[in-house]
């Protein structure tokens, strides 16, 4: 019944490609991919695959693609790129090339963010209209993480006069203010707030639990450039999110409230570039169950120094930060448990890397690059290790380019949790008191073609050897019920991952965008066995269509996936009104597929000259389809029956109208 389901879905998406596929008789503004970053050419792109595994973003053309929820966000787009997975409703991880959510960077300006999203993944927490730039990567050069790169970047140049771009809808209300303070100076301000509760509030459910929820984030960019060889600027954000549930019938009540903060002083002299940083991330949890108590504080912060220095072929960088870690620390109350709590941990990291690159003939270019780091944990234990990595791109007469990575990466922070998908729940842990760094090996070979007709074609094939690897096996039942220890919660073991990825762009024309279709595995083996990652989704096709019209600016994504994995319940039965559940194979089964389509409709009122305005219209999964998020046994301890009963996210369409402004 699945495989059937989900070859519906692939033939749904097929036939919409098919639309996608016709060439469209007027060239006009479209997308466009090559080797700079985005113009306003006839030919427009929205990505530039530069040297192997580099993207770069124009954030300022996401107002021609499909919006969600009234927001153009930078991380969706990447999302649906076959180098990352798709995420369900209730998964905020970044998995890039079979990966875990907390193997990659999140960073504004090269300053890592923590807890990155809003709304569990819908959005990010960048507010597209404060940034210019995003730059995506598949490997993690010269960063300690095992996976990629994503890099919000902020203005760069003073503007001319004063500019404001905002926003109103259904979910979410956001504006950005830039404005010159003298000749040399200027002030960006960004500000965006939810409205879920007010208008969506009575719809907010998941099974029989109700929710409510919202979010606020505000960003500020000083920038200075004093000469022309000196740039200096300050950036500051801060986040919040809320969320409480209540349980009809049952005395029952989860509260979550997590924040996050960065502030960022950045000097560019000539060629060189330094930043003094902090980050930080705090979550609180409060769960109430009949008369029991479980909070959940868990928090990091990092204080940080980069340096980088170029001159010709080479570059230096180096990184020193300081990390305090709270890692998850239960506290409970009515039940008589108790545990020790959990103490704040130090740790130090410094990275020092070089890079020579350069071009051997007039068609092969080539980067290579050595990094070592130091790491000392908060027991005073030293870690040393050496991470290489090459990457070279052969050019063709032609202009197709065939691009190479190959390069082993190590990580010493690492975030697991209750979920592991990236939700809130989670919490960072240093290496250690409770695991050695993590380190991966791992190479990649692409293609990149131009056809006739403004059509591009990228595939790709990679692996990775993931070793070291955490999983959290600990549960909340566990803590309340005493047998709870952080220590027992986590396994350790080795995991690898392999695929093909595959991207049609379309570049020229009214109607431009790309579909993309990516199949491969991420297995972990730990003591037990070896199984799939709780991400892992085995085939994936994406699509993404923008076409232009008169003053309408149309639009869809379009998502068809193979289900994740869960763990089967075998058999189950009651004992004393208590069920006893014996599980299956780890990871053994998988959710239904996933199909999701999102339309978008933009009319101009006015979209030349100064001021432009319009209105955004939005529909989040246009066709109603009931996404499956869990299973879980439910007992019917009045009739004595029991069911392993599929769930549903309560929302299946989210239509949103929003009206900005420009000028």
């Amino acid at each position: 019944m699945t495989n059937r389901k989900f070859g519906i879905l692939i033939l749904r998406s097929a036939l919409l490609l098919s639309v996608f596929c016709t060439e469209a008789r007027a060239q006009i503004d479209s997308l466009q991919l090559d080797s700079t970053v985005l113009s306003a050419a006839a030919k427009r792109q929205l990505l530039d695959f530069g040297k192997a595994g580099v993207a770069t973003m124009d954030v300022a053309e996401l107002a021609l693609m499909p919006s969600v929820l009234g927001n153009a966000d930078p991380l969706h787009f990447v999302q649906m790129l076959p180098s990352m997975q798709t995420n369900s409703e209730i998964d905020a991880g970044i998995h890039i090339q079979g990966c875990d959510h907390q193997h990659n960077l999140v960073a504004l300006d090269g300053v890592p963010v923590y807890g990155a999203s809003h709304l569990m993944g819908l959005f990010s927490v960048f507010n597209p209209t404060h940034y210019r730039s995003m730059s995506y990567s598949t490997v993690a050069t010269g960063v300690n993480r095992l996976g990629g790169v994503i890099d919000m970047h902020t203005r760069r140049s003073i503007p001319e006069k004063v500019g404001v771009d905002a926003s109103i809808g259904l979910v979410s209300a956001q504006g950005t203010v830039e404005a010159p303070l003298t000749k040399k100076s200027a002030l960006v301000l960004s500000g965006r707030g939810s409205l879920v509760d007010l208008l969506y509030g009575n719809y907010l459910h998941m099974d029989d639990i109700s929710l409510s929820y919202g979010f606020s984030d505000a960003n500020v960019t000083w920038l200075w450039t004093p000469t022309r060889e000196d740039r200096i600027s300050a950036d500051f954000y801060y986040g919040y999110d809320r969320v409480e549930t209540e349980k009809a019938g049952a005395d029952i009540a989860i509260d979550m409230f997590w924040s996050n903060a960065m502030a960022a002083l950045h000097w560019n002299h000539a060629a060189l570039e330094q930043t003094l940083y902090y980050s930080s991330f705090k979550l609180d949890v409060d769960v109430a169950e009949e008369g029991r108590q479980a909070l959940l504080p868990s928090s990091i912060s990092t204080v940080g120094y980069k340096g980088g220095w170029s001159r010709g072929q080479l570059s230096l960088m180096a990184d020193a930060a300081m990390h305090e870690v709270l890692p998850q620390s239960p506290v409970i109350s009515g039940t008589g448990v108790a545990y020790e709590p959990e103490t704040v941990q130090r740790a130090f990291e410094t990275t020092l890397s070089a890079e020579w690159s350069g071009t051997i003939g007039y068609n092969f270019d080539y980067s290579a690059t050595l990094a070592g780091q130091w790491f000392l944990s908060a027991e005073k234990k030293p870690y040393f290790g050496l991470s290489p990595q090459l990457t070279g791109t052969w050019r063709f007469d032609s202009g197709d380019k065939l691009r190479m990575s190959a390069g082993m990466h190590r990580q010493y922070l690492f975030q697991t949790g209750l979920s592991n998908l990236g939700l809130p729940l989670e919490f960072w842990l240093p290496a250690g008191k409770y695991s050695d760094p993590q380190w991966s090996v791992g190479a990649s070979v692409a293609w990149d073609k131009s056809l006739p007709g403004g059509y591009e074609i990228n595939s790709e094939l990679y692996y990775r050897y993931l070793g070291n690897q955490l999983e959290y096996v600990g549960g909340l039942h566990d803590m309340l019920d005493g047998s709870y220890s952080l220590e027992r919660a986590l396994q350790k073991g080795n995991g690898y991952a392999y695929g093909l990825n595959l991207l049609l762009r379309k570049t020229e024309g009214r109607l431009t965008g790309w579909a993309g279709l990516s199949a491969g595995r991420s297995m972990r083996t730990f003591d037990g066995g070896t199984w799939p990652s709780n991400h892992e989704r085995l085939v994936e096709f994406d699509l993404v269509a923008a076409y232009k019209v008169g003053r309408w600016d149309l639009g869809g994504t379009v998502v068809a996936a193979g289900g994740t994995p869960f763990t089967k319940v075998r058999e189950y039965y009651m004992l004393s009104h208590q069920i006893v559940s014996v599980m299956g194979p780890r990871n053994g089964a998988r959710l239904d597929p996933y199909f999701r389509v999102d339309l978008n409709a933009r009319l101009h009122f006015r979209d030349r000259g100064r001021m432009q305005h319009g209105l955004n219209f939005s529909v989040y999964n246009a066709t109603a389809h009931d996404q499956e998020i869990y299973r879980k046994v439910k007992a019917n301890r009045e009739k004595l029956t029991i069911d392993f009963q599929r769930m549903y996210l309560g929302i299946t369409i989210l239509p949103s109208v929003g009206y900005y402004l420009k000028f």
